[in-house]
């Protein structure tokens, strides 16, 4: 947020030395390009190597749209969403420092949390990544790998994570909130590509 201050800040010193229009156009090249790297993350996964083991960090996210306004308006609410996802992963015992991610050579995978052991399979073509999650819960993720300063976002469409995170939920035996689940939901209508998922380092 505060980079995209900046940027804004000089863009309005740049107004003052180009016309209307080349200010236009600097603003939406610059405010795209920004906007992207902070809501989104740093770049594509896909010579990424995914292999190995990976600690959770917390809820990844990413807003994209064509339209300038609904990516900073984005980057304006996406605190709010991430909190609440945060939270209700966190009753699951998905949480930093207690949670984290294997990736196998042989294409098994396993997400462990606590007393929290979920099963299955994983496949990647360039930076879309699939996970199969199967004998404790049977749920497929789609997403791309983002990669990051301190590792990779994996980043799926949010109303499919949000389904995931609430079916862990009913594993480990707790209940969300439907008030909560109806502030995601209204959240989710609001942003514009709205994607949720795992922020990973090593």
């Amino acid at each position: 947020m505060k980079k995209i201050i900046l940027v804004l800040a000089s863009l309005v010193l740049f107004a003052s030395a180009a016309s209307a229009q080349s200010w236009l156009d600097q603003f939406l090249k610059i405010a795209t390009e920004t906007v992207g790297d902070v809501v989104s993350g740093k770049g594509s996964g896909a010579a990424f190597d995914i292999k190995g083991d990976w600690k959770y960090q917390g809820v990844a996210i990413s807003a994209g749209s064509s339209n300038i306004l609904a990516n900073v308006a984005a980057s304006a609410s996406t605190g709010k969403v991430e909190d609440q996802v945060n939270n209700l992963l966190t009753k699951a015992g998905i949480k930093p420092g207690a949670a984290s991610l294997h990736f196998k050579n042989d294409g098994s995978f396993t997400l462990t949390a606590s007393k929290l052991n979920l099963p299955g399979t994983w496949t990647k073509d360039g930076s879309k990544i699939t996970i199969n999650f199967a004998k404790v819960i049977t749920f497929k993720l789609v997403g791309t790998i983002k990669t990051t300063e301190y590792g990779c976002d994996l980043l799926f469409d949010a109303p499919k994570f949000l389904e995931f995170a609430k079916m862990v939920l009913e594993v480990v035996g707790k209940a969300a909130n439907n008030s909560t689940i109806t502030t995601l939901q209204q959240a989710l209508a609001n942003v514009d590509e709205l994607k949720l998922g795992f922020k990973l380092a090593k």
